[in-house]
C-alpha cells in the first residue's frame, strides 16, 4: 500500500506541474486526480436490472448490506467502504467529506446527490477494496428524463475513478437495453482496459442448449454496441446459494464446475484490484497526457494558421505604406505638389484594402476551423509527419474523443486567444517527453514491483 500511495503522490505531481497548466490556459477539462484525496480501489458493479449485481456484492460482504429482487429496488448508485459499525450516509456528506476520495462526484449536482449513499461494513473485503453498485438499466420509455439525473455521467465519473469494472447480463436479458448500448458506445469509451463482462445466474439453464443460445445472444448484441474485432471474454457465473435450484424451482440440469471456476476468476480479479490500481493510475495519466497533447497540438496550429494570416496582413499593410512613402520624394516637384499626396493617398487606400483583405480571410479561418471539417484539417496537419508514416488509428481515436473538448476550447477562449508562444511550445514539449519517457519509467517501476512482490510470494 506504501508503494501505491507513492505512485499516487508522483502521478499527481506530473499533474500538477505539467498537465493542468497546459490544461487551465486551454479550457481543458482534466480530470481531478491531482487534487482529489487518495482513496481506496475501487470496483464498479453495472448492468441491466435483475442481473444479480447487489446479490454478488451482498455474497462478496457476506451479509445482506444490499436490497435484492426482481423489480427495480434502488435507482441510485451506493458506496460500500469498511467500517467498525454498519452505517448510512447522504450524498451530500460523501461529495462534501474532505477524507473521502469522491469530491469530483460534486459537479453532477444536487440531483444526482439525493440518489447517493454510502453505506459502511465490517467486511474484511472492504478493508482493501471500495464497491459501488449502481441502478439497474431498463428500457422504459424516457428512462433519461424519468431518473431525474444525468445517468450516464455518473457512470461516467465512476467509471474513471474505478481499477475494474463488472458488467452483468442475465439469462432473461441477455441483448441490450438502450442505456446498456449508450454506456457501451458512449460512456465507457477509453475505459475498456477495466472492464469484465459478465453473464450471470446461469444456473437458472434447464439444458445446455438454452445456455449456448443464451450466451450466443449476449455475443451478438455486444459485437453490435462494442466496435472490437472480437467480442470480450464473457465471464459466466452463478452464486453458489442457487446452486442447485434455479429461478422456478428445479433443481438446474447443466454441470455448474466450470461455472465455479469462473466464478472463482471473478472473484480473484476484484480482489486484484489493488494491483489493477497501480496500472490503472499509470494508464489513465497516459491516455488524459495523450488526450491533452493532441488537443494542444491542434488548438496550437489554429491559433498559427490565424497568426500566419495576421503576420502576412500587417506585413503587406507595412510594406505599402513603406513603399508609398519611399516613392514620394521621387514624385515630388514644386509645380505637381499633388502627385506625391496622391502617392500617399493611394498607397494608404490599398494599405486599408489589404487590412480589410486580411480581416476578411481571418473570419473565414475562423469560421473555417470551428467546423468539424476545419478541424479535422488542423489535425492532419499537426500530425501529418506521424500519418504520413503509417495509419495511425491510435491518434484518430483519440482525436475522435478530443474533437468536441477542442471545438468547445476554441469556442470559449476564441481563435485568437489561443497560446502559442514559445512559453507554450516549451510546455508542450514538456508534456511530450513526460508521455515518451517518464510514464514508461513509472510503469517499468511497476512492473518490477509486481516482479518483486511475486518472487517475495513464491519464496513464502
Amino acid at each position: 500500500m506504501d508503494n501505491l500511495v507513492g505512485l499516487e503522490r508522483d502521478i499527481a505531481a506530473v499533474y500538477q506541474r505539467t498537465l493542468q497548466p497546459i490544461a487551465d490556459s486551454l479550457a481543458f477539462d482534466l480530470p481531478n486526480r491531482d487534487t482529489e484525496a487518495a482513496g481506496l480501489p475501487t470496483v464498479l458493479f453495472l448492468g441491466n436490472h435483475s442481473s444479480g449485481k447487489s446479490s454478488f456484492i451482498n455474497y462478496l460482504v457476506q451479509a445482506e448490506v444490499q436490497k435484492t429482487g426482481l423489480a427495480p429496488t434502488d435507482d441510485g448508485f451506493t458506496i460500500l467502504t469498511y467500517g467498525d459499525k454498519a452505517d448510512d450516509f447522504d450524498g451530500q456528506t460523501v461529495v462534501s467529506h474532505p477524507d473521502l476520495a469522491f469530491k469530483p462526484l460534486q459537479r453532477l449536482g444536487p440531483a444526482f446527490h439525493a440518489r447517493l449513499r454510502l453505506k459502511t461494513y465490517p467486511a474484511d473485503l472492504l478493508r482493501s477494496i471500495n464497491l459501488i453498485d449502481s441502478p439497474g438499466m431498463i428500457d422504459a420509455a424516457g428512462t433519461a428524463r424519468s431518473r431525474g439525473y444525468d445517468f450516464a455521467a455518473g457512470v461516467r465519473c465512476f467509471a474513471e475513478m474505478a481499477d475494474l469494472i463488472l458488467f452483468f447480463f442475465d439469462p432473461d436479458k441477455p441483448g441490450t437495453t438502450g442505456e446498456t448500448v449508450s454506456i457501451f458506445t458512449e460512456t465507457l469509451t477509453g475505459l475498456e482496459h477495466k472492464l469484465l463482462i459478465v453473464l450471470n445466474k446461469v444456473d437458472l439453464f434447464a439444458n445446455i442448449r438454452d445456455f449456448a443460445r443464451t450466451y450466443g445472444t449476449l455475443c451478438w448484441n455486444l459485437s453490435k454496441a462494442i466496435q472490437t474485432k472480437d467480442v470480450p471474454h464473457i465471464y459466466n457465473t452463478y452464486l453458489p446459494p442457487q446452486a442447485l435450484v434455479g429461478g422456478n424451482g428445479h433443481r438446474s440440469l447443466i454441470p455448474l464446475k466450470d461455472f465455479d471456476a469462473s466464478r472463482d476468476e471473478v472473484i480473484a480479479e476484484i480482489k486484484r484490484a489493488p494491483t489493477r490500481r497501480a496500472d490503472n493510475l499509470v494508464s489513465d495519466l497516459l491516455i488524459n497526457a495523450r488526450c491533452l497533447a493532441i488537443h494542444a497540438r491542434v488548438c496550437s496550429q489554429v491559433g498559427g494558421r490565424l497568426q500566419a494570416i495576421q503576420l502576412k496582413t500587417w506585413s503587406l499593410v507595412a510594406a505599402l505604406l513603406v513603399l508609398s512613402v519611399a516613392v514620394i520624394p521621387m514624385t515630388w516637384s514644386s509645380e505637381q505638389w499633388t502627385t506625391p499626396f496622391l502617392v500617399l493617398l493611394g498607397g494608404a487606400a490599398l494599405a486599408a484594402l489589404a487590412w480589410l483583405g486580411g480581416r476578411y480571410f481571418s473570419r473565414r479561418e475562423i469560421k473555417q476551423t470551428s467546423s468539424v471539417e476545419g478541424l479535422d484539417d488542423c489535425f492532419n496537419a499537426a500530425y501529418r509527419h506521424e500519418l504520413a508514416l503509417q495509419d495511425r488509428a491510435d491518434l484518430r481515436a483519440l482525436w475522435e474523443k478530443v474533437r468536441s473538448k477542442a471545438m468547445k476550447s476554441i469556442e470559449l477562449l476564441g481563435a485568437r486567444r489561443l497560446p502559442k508562444g514559445f512559453g507554450f511550445r516549451k510546455q508542450l514539449r514538456r508534456l511530450e517527453s513526460v508521455i515518451e519517457h517518464e510514464i514508461p519509467k513509472l510503469r517499468r517501476d511497476i512492473a518490477e514491483h509486481h516482479r518483486q512482490r511475486r518472487l517475495g510470494n513464491t519464496e513464502g
